[in-house]
């Protein structure tokens, strides 16, 4: 075991920003600290580093305590939002600087600067300026930079955030794949679950200065353990569900109040009577037409690109969230017939 957080606890003033945090974090795995502003992941990253004073518990790496150990000593790379790149330097000055500091002989620095810059996509920068660069290639020469210096660990604060969408898309990607190749034990900050997927082999959901979940991908987006990370995994409609086998015994199913759908795939405990169903909006879908007076009714039609996005008031239960192909989307005030995709659905552990 590499990294391993017992108790760990931070304070700033009379607020708890970190509360009893424990957290193992095998040799070569990347794990994403992922949650809402405010919610202690930046600090928990931050005390690991050493930048934070602990007021309890401990920071270990292989069993040892990092409590005396000076950041400059603790051998982890960083890399923050912004990339915070030395303006004046070219892009080899930046990604050769730890090598500098360490005294290694120019031709080494050459050398390590070239393999790095090829493992981040970037071969032949070496003389650029920084101040040319576009985001994505500022923060790929802040990646190199990071593994410079071969670190035993990288710390990456929200490195994508200040990108646009498609490009943090594109560039979540090439991440991914550079930290597979560079074997890095890794601990990355986000508040996108997109981005945290695609990083991360497993997910640690973060709320109110404590984790809450920690799991795999596939498993976090079926099996949220509360209804709080659910929400914050995009289920905006919560609803109690009856769960029961299907005829054929291969399947269990999920009953409420807006249909059935199987949840085998899910998770879900079948020797469970009950449960609770997280529905995004992509689980619900709707088409117009029902002839019942009590079907659920559309109350306002949001586009987007390629679907449309309904917001509906259903009886007894009030407003759900559903979506719906853009050319045959039920109008507002229509009355529509809803089903459920287990794709949307997820089950939550609490239920």
């Amino acid at each position: 075991m590499a990294l391993g957080l017992h108790g760990m606890s931070v304070h700033f003033g009379e607020k708890t920003v970190l509360s009893e945090v424990d957290l193992k974090v095998p040799d070569g795995e990347v794990l994403a600290l992922l949650g809402p502003s405010g919610c202690g992941k930046s600090t928990l990253l931050r005390a690991v580093a050493g930048l934070e004073r602990l007021q309890a518990g401990m920071v270990c790496w292989n069993d040892r305590d990092l409590a005396p150990v000076p950041v400059h000593e603790r051998g982890f790379g960083m890399v923050f939002q912004d990339g915070q790149l030395f303006p004046h330097r070219d892009v080899a000055g930046n990604v050769g600087f730890a090598l500098a500091m360490r005294g290694a002989d120019r031709r080494r620095r050459a050398e390590r600067v070239a393999e790095l810059l090829a493992l981040v996509g970037l071969g032949g920068y070496e003389r650029r300026r920084v101040t040319d660069l576009s985001g994505g290639e500022a923060q790929r020469v802040a990646l190199a930079r990071a593994l410079a210096g071969d670190p035993r660990m990288l710390l990456l604060d929200e490195p994508l955030s200040a990108l646009d969408r498609a490009l943090r898309d594109q560039l979540a990607v090439d991440l991914a794949g550079l930290l597979a190749r560079a074997r890095a034990t890794t601990i990355v900050v986000t508040h996108d679950h997109d981005e945290a997927f695609t990083l991360a082999d497993r997910v640690a959901v973060m709320a109110d200065g404590r984790v809450v979940q920690v799991d795999t991908p596939s498993r976090l987006w079926q099996r949220p353990a509360d209804e709080r990370v659910a929400r914050f995994l995009g289920c905006s409609t919560i609803v109690p569900a009856s769960l029961h086998e299907s005829r054929e015994g291969r399947d269990t199913i999920a009953t409420c109040v807006l249909g059935s759908v199987a949840v085998a795939e899910n998770g879900a405990d079948a020797a469970a009577s009950t449960v609770r169903l997280g529905l995004r909006a992509g689980g619900l879908r709707a088409v117009a037409g029902n002839d019942d007076d009590r079907a659920p009714i559309v109350r306002q039609r949001l586009h987007r690109h390629d679907h449309v996005r309904l917001v509906l008031d259903v009886p007894e239960m009030g407003e759900v969230e559903a979506v719906a192909p853009t050319g045959t989307a039920p109008h507002v005030g229509d009355h529509a017939t809803l089903t459920l995709d287990p794709n949307g659905v997820a089950i939550i552990s609490d239920g």
